[in-house]
């Protein structure tokens, strides 16, 4: 490539560049802050909607341009949904593992504040635990708890 071809090159690229930023100067976002103002913006920001404007010059080039903007505020918009759907399951997951850590914790605590342990069978007599099997539902009952609240709890 000869060093004119490499100028030339060069040149037509900044043009391009340059034709590219006036097409996007035409584009003007809307967004409303925490404290509930409107805000306008060339640039994209989290939550901003895009406002279509007429360019001065009526290009189709520029009109295309605020179409692929507009693609990528709807894409952008969709990400930041699916990141806080994804907050808000794993904050209902661990509401749920607290409330079964609760449950685990009371129970493992009746079992060891009983003297003896039993079951109830069909007819609804009381059938004793050995000790043995009373301490195995114990460690069972623990490890239930470590399970949901963690350990050490």
């Amino acid at each position: 490539m000869s060093r004119t071809t490499a100028v030339l090159l060069a040149t037509s690229m900044a043009a391009l560049l340059g034709v590219a930023a006036i097409a996007r100067a035409d584009v003007v976002y809307e967004w409303t802050d925490a404290k509930g103002e409107v805000h306008y913006t060339d640039q994209w920001v989290p939550g901003a909607k895009l406002i279509r404007t007429e360019t001065a010059h009526g290009s189709p080039t520029a009109a295309t341009g605020n179409q692929g903007i507009g693609s990528e505020s709807k894409a952008a918009d969709t990400q930041i949904q699916n990141e806080k759907d994804v907050a808000a399951v794993q904050q209902d997951e661990a509401k749920v593992r607290a409330q079964r850590c609760t449950q685990e914790k009371a129970e493992y605590q009746r079992l060891i504040q009983s003297r003896r342990l039993f079951t109830t069978d069909k007819s609804g007599q009381r059938q004793y635990l050995s000790d043995a099997d009373a301490d195995a539902a114990r460690l069972k009952a623990r490890q239930a708890m470590e399970a949901d609240c963690g350990t050490g709890s």
